[in-house]
């Protein structure tokens, strides 16, 4: 099911645009040879070299060329607080001349996941409830349920949702660290403490916690640790009983 055109609109518009490459579901190429990384979602890896595809992501690079290809690849960009990351990528919100948001979208569609990178935090209610239509959908990505630490392989890396329990807070003057079971770490970096509720994190203590955000192997592990994951927003994590409300 896909977005209303009026789902996470804009009034007003930074460029008017043409796209010349799609190369998967959260990045494109315009005319003038910039790339374009679309703000507030991840979608799946297409095949890189050794790398396979990742589930769903042909489907999700499909879906917005096709989504493009209906208005001659014309879109129009709202750019982001932030409007570079650190692959030189023009950071921005994409519409259809429509109107129609093309991230709500592909999160209604359950072929991406919303991810608020602090400061592009625009839409990022309204890219949380396009998503968690198609979780109640159980659509595409959403389509089983979400594996807990334990199932994931040790090698595990790259953007992931999980589940767990959360079992211990370690705050600090700098870094704060949350230490969920089967030994995923997460940081939160002194940048960002000001926009998570101490009190509402301890009070998830102990509660099975959905949480996203990219996964790496634990460099140099001590023992029972596996995992790292940064999250930079609230939104990052979440009780689970919420998280699969509907």
């Amino acid at each position: 099911m896909l977005a209303a055109a009026g789902t996470c609109p804009s009034e007003r518009y930074d460029e008017d645009v043409s796209v010349r490459h799609v190369h998967d579901g959260d990045t494109v190429k315009l005319d003038d040879n910039r790339s374009i990384r679309l703000i507030g979602i991840n979608a799946p890896e297409v095949a890189d070299h050794e790398q396979p595809a990742e589930a769903y992501a042909n489907a999700s690079r499909d879906q917005l060329r096709v989504l493009l290809a209906k208005h001659d690849n014309r879109v129009r960009l709202v750019i982001g607080r932030e409007a570079e990351d650190h692959h030189q990528r023009m950071l921005a919100h994409l519409f259809l001349p429509d109107g129609t948001n093309v991230q709500a979208t592909l999160l209604a569609s359950g072929l991406a996941s919303a991810i608020t990178i602090p400061p592009n935090d625009r839409y990022s209610d309204c890219y949380q409830q396009a998503e968690r239509q198609a979780r109640c959908s159980k659509m595409a990505l959403w389509s089983g349920k979400i594996p807990n630490i334990v199932e994931l392989d040790d090698a595990g890396h790259g953007f992931r949702v999980v589940r767990g329990t959360l079992k211990n807070i370690h705050p600090s003057s700098k870094d704060l660290w949350l230490e969920l079971e089967h030994g995923l770490s997460l940081r939160i970096a002194l940048k960002n403490k000001p926009l998570f509720d101490m009190e509402h994190l301890q009070a998830l203590i102990d509660q099975v916690v959905v949480v996203r955000g990219w996964l790496q192997p634990k460099r140099n592990p001590g023992q029972g640790d596996r995992f790292y994951m940064e999250i930079k927003h609230p939104s990052a994590i979440e009780a689970e009983k919420n998280a699969v409300k509907c």
